[in-house]
């Protein structure tokens, strides 16, 4: 009897003799812990960090229903562009438990970080049953420099971090019900589904990857019971999608357009996807803020991108003909959860060509890959399984270093847009990037507030020059003019604020207090009542009409301004004398 011939091992198939049934093998639990100090280490200046002006004052520190712990309120309406009550609702908890204290706050982030390494270890283990392939997913997922954006930023890491918590707890419990049939696991996979798509709308792409998971199981995709399964997610994720066009359509035109062509924008959608790719295999020349090159400075390289795309595109083909399972699911995870950052890139005005944030879940698809590509070449050419799996944590061990030197980055807003402004100069350009104009009004507020003042309008004018058609620049500078008391140019920014963005209620508001200022009172209150109208519980516009009719004798509607205040913020020591001053003088 002959002996038939062995199977040939499908490449990227999960290997028996490396697989355990066991989660947390006492070996597993050692180097988990070394990875969590490792993410400690890396990410340990982040602590430091204080709030950033770049929408930590939007959707925190000044999100009224967010630090008043106000659940109702942040289910009922959206911030900003951004619909995500949970992941608000979460936030608001740790404000109410620690304070409103960034040093607290960013290390809960940095905790909540490691749990989502923790959750990437657990559910790529569940997924391959390879405990090395799976460490080293996890310990490239926790101190990969790529991800000191979603961590240091509050604001990010506030919506990615919880999304991606619950995404990937959503992806965990249906394999617990694939592999144990249990229901209340396919019902714990859906609630964690909606409350990653409560925290952000990037969740709504989890269907395609628990179609990914059926794949690699080898289950049919289009059987009865597959797609039966499906159906309440895709519900839930078409809701996630209303609910974003609606914030979308109610945001439309109140940005800047930016002077490019679609296919111009397809290029820079190239541009993006390759980049990320590059940056999650060597993370250098990160930016906190990566700005649209000039009309006619686009890079020759730019022109490479697409055909990078259609290569990838390619392995997806490849991989899948070839069935090799594990290639194909790690590209197309990656692929699958930025797809939505790169059609918004191509079809929505943005201020950024990319963001280090957006490839946060995605690279566990990334390292899959790179890590089973290494195994297998190993493999093929006999090299020693511990010397390659040394080399690899010796590679962990360098982006340690990197993302602790990164996360010094995002300490403070004049450091984190000082990177951006030294990013952009580096790049070499000589025409105008209107898109700068954002990190120097955004730094000079920053220094305005240290007390930099020569500095501010430094970068205020900066501001105005790469954009003339920048509203927030011209706002910034007439409120520093203001402060220097030059109420007629103050007077001028503002007009020319108020021309660019007829409804920016803090544009009216200023100009009022320079009118005020001048002893124009009638024209002053005129702009108060218009910035109340856009904002009625807006804390300064009310203060500053309170101050304005106090001035003109109107005891009563100043006593009524100062009321309202004080129902808003109860604990404003200088508004209670304030109104006990008026009530003296109404008697």
């Amino acid at each position: 009897m002959t002996k038939g011939k062995p199977k040939k091992k499908s490449k990227g198939s999960p290997s028996k003799s490396a697989s355990s049934s066991t989660l947390f093998t006492k070996s597993n639990l050692i180097f988990l812990v070394v990875i969590a100090i490792a993410g400690i280490i890396a990410f340990l200046p982040v602590i430091h960090g204080e709030f950033l002006n770049y929408d930590d004052e939007l959707y925190i520190t000044q999100n009224q229903a967010l630090t008043g712990f106000d659940l109702p309120a942040l289910f009922s309406g959206y911030i900003g562009n951004q619909y995500s009550p949970v992941a608000m609702s979460i936030m608001a908890f740790e404000i109410k438990l620690l304070g409103l204290q960034p040093g607290g706050l960013k290390l809960i982030s940095i905790m909540l970080h490691l749990l989502n390494g923790l959750l990437a270890f657990v559910f790529v283990k569940k997924l391959i049953r390879r405990d090395a392939i799976a460490l080293l997913v996890s310990a490239l997922f926790t101190v990969h420099t790529l991800q000191v954006e979603s961590v240091a930023w509050l604001t990010a890491s506030m919506k990615i971090g919880t999304y991606s918590l619950f995404s990937l707890a959503s992806l965990i419990s249906y394999l617990n019900f694939r592999q144990g049939n249990q229901r209340v696991q396919y019902i714990l996979s859906l609630m964690y589904f909606l409350l990653a798509g409560l925290c952000k709308e990037q969740a709504v792409v989890l269907p395609l990857l628990l179609m990914l998971i059926d794949y690699f199981q080898g289950r049919k995709w289009f059987s009865r019971p597959a797609l039966l399964e499906k159906v309440p997610f895709f519900i839930i994720a078409l809701g996630i999608g209303l609910a974003t066009m609606r914030v979308a359509g109610d945001m439309r035109g109140t940005g800047t357009a930016l002077p490019y062509s679609m296919l111009e924008r397809l290029l820079f959608a190239c541009m993006a996807f390759a980049n990320y790719a590059w940056k999650e295999l060597l993370p250098v020349h990160l930016s906190t803020y990566y700005i649209y090159p000039p009309q006619g400075e686009i890079p020759g390289y730019y022109y490479a991108t697409p055909f990078f795309v259609l290569a990838v595109l390619w392995l997806l083909y490849y991989t899948w003909r070839k069935g090799w399972k594990l290639y194909f699911f790690g590209i197309a995870f990656f692929v699958v959860n930025i797809v939505l950052t790169l059609f918004s890139q191509i079809f929505s005005v943005r201020d950024v060509i990319m963001a280090d944030r957006y490839v946060y879940l995605s690279s566990i698809g990334f390292f899959l890959c790179l890590v089973q590509l290494i195994s297998n070449i190993a493999d093929t050419k006999n090299w020693n399984k511990k010397s390659v799996y040394l080399a690899m944590g010796v590679y962990a061990l360098l982006l340690t270093g990197l993302t602790w030197q990164r996360s010094r980055v995002w300490h403070d807003t004049i450091t984190m847009f000082s990177d951006a402004i030294d990013y952009r100069n580096a790049k070499g350009y000589k025409g105008a990037t209107p898109t700068i104009a954002l990190p120097y009004s955004n730094r000079g507020l920053a220094k305005k507030r240290a007390g930099d003042l020569e500095g501010a309008m430094a970068d205020y004018n900066a501001a105005i020059q790469a954009n003339p058609g920048y509203p927030t620049g011209f706002l910034n500078r007439g409120n520093l003019y203001f402060l220097q008391k030059k109420p007629d140019l103050a007077i001028k920014d503002q007009n020319r604020a108020i021309e660019l963005d007829p409804n920016n209620y803090l544009a009216y508001a200023n100009r009022g207090a320079a009118l005020a200022s001048a002893g124009q009172y009638e024209q002053a209150l005129t702009d108060f009542n218009k910035s109340l109208s856009l904002q009625p519980n807006f804390q300064d516009g009310l203060s500053n009409r309170a101050l304005t009719y106090y001035t003109m004798g109107n005891n009563q509607a100043a006593l009524n301004d100062v009321e309202q205040y004080l129902r808003i913020n109860p604990g404003d020591a200088n508004m209670q004398a304030f109104r006990q001053e008026i009530m003296a003088k109404m008697q």
